[in-house]
Formats: structure tokens, sequence, C-alpha cells
């Protein structure tokens, strides 16, 4: 499979596409697209067996799509792990190395590279590592927008895009802090949020928060 189709599954699993219909718009978005483009790939997708569409709905993975897609991100996020732990690099700035090494990693390449790092269990982002753990994270985290007001979680996953990790970043919502949401505001797409033991709100928009998955906390 060429490296573009690759990274629509990617893209397709990281927006929750094996459970919910995923929007043309929403993929071009991420991959900086036109949607028309988006469009026509998801077509081609449909034709090998890796894609369901539904026309004004979206996509969904279908399980062949699924297992191929958890196989390619498990690459990125082991290059990403080496990167930072290895190499040093900012986590702001492994993203796109991993992007271009994904492609051309093996599956030996992989189990050794796994090895070598000692079987992490997730990468800089919170993404699962392993696909049997990225299924049991699949059905324990929940993206922002799906959580209550003054209910409280724990920041697991942000989506691998650079311009979102800076987002969360300036907004200094980090990988294992503790939020609780204290007010949704639908007509200005904002939601205001608390961190564990701070008073002070931080607000960010519901749109974006869809990118900020969580877990409940037991």
């Amino acid at each position: 499979m060429s490296p573009t189709k690759e990274d629509y599954l990617k893209i397709l699993f990281e927006l929750g596409g094996r459970t919910l219909q995923v929007s043309n718009k929403e993929i071009a978005s991420r991959l900086n697209l036109s949607p028309p483009t988006v469009t026509e790939m998801m077509n081609s997708l449909v034709k090998v067996g890796w894609v369901v569409y539904t026309p004004y709905k979206g996509s969904m993975l279908t399980e062949e799509g699924t297992e191929y897609a958890k196989k390619l991100i498990r690459k990125h996020r082991l290059w990403e792990v080496f990167l930072v732990e290895k190499l040093n690099l900012d986590i702001n700035e492994v993203h796109r190395e991993a992007e271009l090494l994904e492609h051309a990693t093996s599956t030996i390449v992989a189990d050794r590279l796994e090895a070598f790092l000692e079987f992490p269990e997730y990468c800089p982002h919170g993404g699962a590592i392993s696909p049997e753990l990225m299924d049991v994270q699949e059905e324990e985290t929940f993206n922002l927008t799906e959580i209550n007001e003054h209910e409280t979680v724990m920041i697991s996953r942000i989506v691998d895009d650079k311009k979102l990790l800076q987002y969360f970043k300036n907004h200094n919502l980090n990988i294992g802090d503790e939020i609780t949401v204290d007010e949704i505001d639908k007509d200005l797409d904002l939601v205001t949020l608390k961190k564990k033991d701070d008073d002070t709100d931080i607000q960010i928009s519901i749109t974006i928060g869809q990118y900020l998955f969580v877990e409940k906390i037991k």
C-alpha cells in the first residue's frame, strides 16, 4: 500500500474511525487536503475493503483496515519513543520524523526496535503501542466532547498533530493531568476546564477538544 493510503488509514484510526463515522472534512483538515481529494481516496479505500464510506456522513474502518492501521501506528509510535528517548528530540518535533520512518519499517525491524526500547507501552503523546493495548485504550478512553459538566477525568492521549500538540501545550494541558469539565458553552464553542489543585480557568474550543482523549478516574 502507498504511504498516502496508509496515512488515511492511520488518521481514521486516531480519530475513532473504528467505531465512529469520521467526516471527510475532518480528515481533510488533519491531512491538509481538499475535501474532494479525500472523497476520491475514500472511494479507492472502499474498493480494496479497508473502509466503509457513507455519503454525507463519513468513513469507518473495516476490520481489515483496522488491523492494518494498528500495525502502522505501532511503528510510528515506536519511532517516536526512540526519537525522544534516544535522540533527545523535543516531543513536538518527532511526529514528522516518525511519519517518514514508519512507511519504510518492516515488521522485523519494528520488532527489533520494540525490544531495543525494552517494550514501551505508550508513545510520548500517550498512544498505546501494542495492538492489544490499543484495543484496551480505545475501550477506556473518550474524547473530551463526550464528557459531561463537572466530571473529572485524566488526559491520556493527544492526537498526534504538530499544531494540536502546540495548542494544548499553550493551554498547559499535558498527558497525565487531572481535569474537571467546569462548563460547556456550545453557543461560544468553549469548554472551561480546571486542573487538579488549580482554580485557574482553562478555556479551549469544543471543536478542538475532540482531539484530546481522556479516561475516567476510577
